[in-house]
């Protein structure tokens, strides 16, 4: 992308461009967006500006009002610049741009943040600070919860066409959760929640958290399915996470909290096991065979070895 248009696109914002950071990668998956670049402005304030599908415009329109309102409630959340009043995003050479502050974050080690007790804390917190940020905020962010057994079903049926061997593995798992899961996932009680916490979408600093990022699966979900989507990366990465370190500790700081009821705690299990589903609809995608396999493996792992998880969570 041509220098002049970068610095006309965060011009919008009132930056003037003074270099490129190429050498400053930004977190998150660059899936997001069309292109990505670090600007530095003339007070040496770092920007990340992104070049956006237009497709995408409402959905991230929405993204960056909910983030702006967490951001207002003192969250760590990089919040995108508004150009004015609600105004997100500014059209230069015919493309979509949008301008967010810059954060960078401690490099993390896998699988070694796994065992450190404080990232459950620090997590723990801002999933309660979370909850309470989005409480008077449900009426204006509207939507159905996540059909996540819908979803299962689906991705089951296209996965039957097109990879029926993956499908025949994954039967026994299926219905075991078809059985154990599908006929109270309606009756759970849901909130507002961020929809893709996991390790990498959390920006570390020394013993808490810098930023939280990547907002783009936000929306009424479960009282418990963030903390099933990073106990299940957690336990990706290692299965021992599991049982030892921020995970336990995530959960046991968190029912002191007094976060979720019983029922939501006691599905726990299930749901960690039913969102991986939806990493390995990820690595299909990809025709990842590695992953696949070891996706397929690490369900199985999760059911075959629930109530000593669960034992190990105090459940």
């Amino acid at each position: 992308m041509d220098e002049t248009m970068i610095g006309k696109a965060a011009g919008a914002w009132g930056v003037s461009l003074q270099t490129l950071r190429n050498e400053l990668v930004p977190a998150g998956s660059p899936e997001r967006s069309l292109g990505r670049w670090v600007v530095e402005g003339a007070d040496s304030s770092l920007f990340l500006l992104e070049r956006i599908d237009p497709a995408t415009e409402p959905r991230k329109r929405e993204m960056a009002r909910f983030m702006g309102r967490l951001a207002s409630a003192g969250l760590p959340v990089a919040a995108p610049c508004a150009i004015h009043d609600d105004v997100y995003f500014a059209t230069k050479g015919g493309r979509l741009w949008q301008l967010t502050p810059f954060v960078q974050g401690l490099a993390l080690d896998r699988p070694g943040y796994t065992q450190e007790a404080w990232r459950g804390e620090a997590l723990a917190g801002f999933l309660v600070a979370l909850r309470t940020a989005c409480a008077p905020l449900e009426a204006s962010f509207p939507g159905e919860p996540f059909d996540l057994p819908g979803y299962i079903d689906t991705l089951v049926g296209t996965i039957k066409s097109r990879r029926p061997k993956v499908a025949d593995a994954l039967g026994e798992a299926t219905g075991y959760l078809a059985g154990r899961l599908y006929p109270h996932w309606q009756d759970l009680p849901t909130a507002l929640a961020h929809g893709d916490i996991h390790g990498i979408n959390i920006l570390w600093k020394e013993k808490g958290i810098e930023a939280v990022i990547d907002w783009e699966f936000f929306g009424h979900k479960p009282l418990l399915y963030d903390v099933a989507n990073m106990v299940g990366c957690c336990g990706m990465e290692t299965p021992d996470a599991l049982l030892h370190g921020l995970v336990p500790t995530l959960i046991r700081t968190l029912r002191q909290a007094d976060f979720a009821d019983a029922n939501s705690w006691n599905l726990l299990p299930e749901c960690v096991m039913a969102l991986r589903y939806a990493w390995l609809s990820e690595w299909l995608r990809k025709d990842d065979t590695e992953m696949i396999n070891l996706e397929l493996s690490y369900i199985y792992l999760l059911m075959d070895n629930r109530e000593k998880i669960a034992s190990s969570w105090g459940m």
